[in-house]
C-alpha cells in the first residue's frame, strides 16, 4: 500500500495561550508535529500575531533586499543579463548533491531574487552532462512563473523532466543509466517582465497555481454586491501602513486570510490573519496578496471561503491526454502542460576539450546568494 502523507493545521487554546500547530499524518495516522510552523500567542491576540515576524525573519518564501541588492537588480536590467551560470565550485561535486542543492536552494533563491518588481518570469534550465567521455548540454523549454509562491513547484517540475529526458537519452544512446552521468554545472536563463513603478503589479490579481488549478479563482472577484468599497479601502489602508498599533475596528466586519509556507515541508497553505465575523457566509472575506519581499499588494475577495480552504484529495491519478503521463497533483499536471510535456527540450553534443569564454561577466555576491552565480551580460556598461 502506498504511503499517503497529509497535513492538518490547528489552533488550540492552552490556558491563556492560543497555539498554532502543523501536524503530519501518514495513511491517516498522526506521526509528528512540525516545529518550524508552531507558534504561541496570547489567546486574545489577533491571528496575525502568529505570523507577523515572518517577513522580519526572512522565512523561506520571503527574501530581504537592501540597497546593495536592489542595485544589483538595476545592473542586471541595465546590462541585459538573462543567463546565469552556477559554478560547480560552490556546491559539493557529487552529482546527486549538486542537483539537490541546486533544485532545493540555489535556483529557487535566484528566481525569487529576480522576481522582485516583475509581473512574471520566463525561466529555462540547462544541465551540462558528462557521460562516457562525452559532454552534452540539455535544456528545458521556457516556463512562465506568474507568482513567486509557484517557484519551488516550477523548479521541481523542470528538474524532474530534464532528468527524465537525460535518463532516457543516455540509456538509448550510450546504454548506461542516469547514475553514470556527471552533472556539476548548469545554466539558468531568465527573462524578467517588469511592471512600471507607477503601475500596480498584475501579479497582485493572480493566485498561486495551487489555488488556480483547484478552481478557487472562480470564487474571487474585484467587487461584490455585499461588500462596500469603503470597507476594502479601510482594510487596504491598514495593511499597507503596516502599523500594528492601529487595528481595524472590531465593528468593521471583515475576515482576512494570508498565504504561508512551511519551512520544513515547503507546503503552501492559507491561515487566518484577522477574523471579525462569525458568519462566514455573509462576512466579506479577502486573501492578502504580498510580493516576494512581503510587501502588501492588495486584496482578492473570496466568496466561498470553505471551498477556498478545503484540502485537495490526491487519491485520484490524473492522466495527461497528450503524452499519457500520470500525476496525482493537479499543480504538477498544469506545469507539465505549460512546458508542452517536454517535447521542446533540446540536447547538444559538445567537445569535451572545448572551453567556454564569456565576456562581460557579472559575478553575483556569494554573501547574499551562498552559491557562485555568474551573470552573462549582453551589454557593456
Amino acid at each position: 500500500m502506498a504511503r499517503r502523507t497529509q497535513s492538518r493545521y490547528t489552533f488550540e487554546i492552552v490556558e491563556n495561550w492560543r497555539v498554532f500547530r502543523h501536524q503530519f499524518f501518514v495513511n491517516g495516522t498522526r506521526r509528528t508535529d512540525c516545529n518550524t510552523c508552531e507558534s504561541r500567542v496570547s489567546a486574545s491576540d489577533p491571528y496575525y500575531h502568529h505570523w507577523r515576524n515572518d517577513i522580519q525573519n526572512g522565512r523561506g518564501y520571503y527574501i530581504k533586499l537592501g540597497s546593495e541588492e536592489e542595485q544589483i537588480l538595476k545592473t542586471i536590467e541595465k546590462r541585459g543579463v538573462e543567463e546565469f551560470i552556477l559554478c560547480d565550485g560552490s556546491i559539493t561535486p557529487r552529482t546527486n548533491d549538486f542537483l539537490l542543492d541546486a533544485g532545493m536552494d540555489a535556483v529557487p533563491q535566484l528566481l525569487r531574487f529576480l522576481s522582485f518588481g516583475t509581473d512574471k518570469l520566463e525561466a529555462t534550465v540547462g544541465f551540462y552532462v558528462d557521460v562516457k567521455k562525452e559532454r552534452m548540454y540539455y535544456e528545458s523549454s521556457p516556463l512562465n512563473i506568474e507568482h513567486h509562491l509557484d517557484i519551488v513547484e516550477a523548479v521541481d517540475m523542470i528538474f524532474s523532466m530534464l532528468l527524465e529526458k537525460i535518463s532516457n537519452y543516455v540509456l538509448l544512446q550510450q546504454r548506461v543509466p542516469l547514475e553514470a552521468c556527471v552533472i556539476r554545472r548548469m545554466k539558468v536563463t531568465v527573462k524578467r517582465f517588469c511592471h512600471s513603478p507607477k503601475e500596480k503589479s498584475k501579479s497582485a490579481t493572480i493566485l498561486p497555481l495551487q489555488y488556480r488549478v483547484k478552481k478557487a479563482a472562480e470564487c474571487l472577484g474585484s467587487g461584490s454586491n455585499k461588500t462596500p468599497s469603503d470597507l476594502v479601502k479601510i482594510a487596504e489602508t491598514y495593511l499597507s501602513q503596516e502599523n500594528e498599533g492601529r487595528p481595524i475596528p472590531a465593528s468593521l466586519k471583515v475576515n482576512l486570510y494570508t498565504f504561508r509556507v512551511c519551512n520544513t515541508s515547503k507546503e503552501l497553505y492559507v491561515v487566518p490573519y484577522l477574523l471579525h465575523g462569525d458568519d462566514v457566509d455573509s462576512t466579506p472575506t479577502f486573501i492578502i496578496q504580498t510580493d516576494v519581499v512581503g510587501g502588501f499588494q492588495g486584496l482578492l475577495e473570496v466568496r466561498n471561503i470553505r471551498k477556498f480552504l478545503r484540502a485537495d484529495s490526491y487519491d485520484r491519478v490524473i492522466e495527461c491526454r497528450q503524452c499519457q503521463s500520470h500525476f496525482v497533483d493537479p499543480v504538477h499536471l498544469a506545469l507539465h502542460k505549460q512546458i508542452s510535456c517536454g517535447r521542446n527540450f533540446m540536447v547538444w553534443h559538445m567537445d569535451m576539450d572545448a572551453i567556454e569564454l564569456h565576456e562581460n561577466c557579472l559575478p553575483l555576491p556569494k554573501k547574499y546568494f551562498k552559491y557562485e552565480w555568474i551573470g552573462l551580460a549582453s551589454k557593456r556598461l
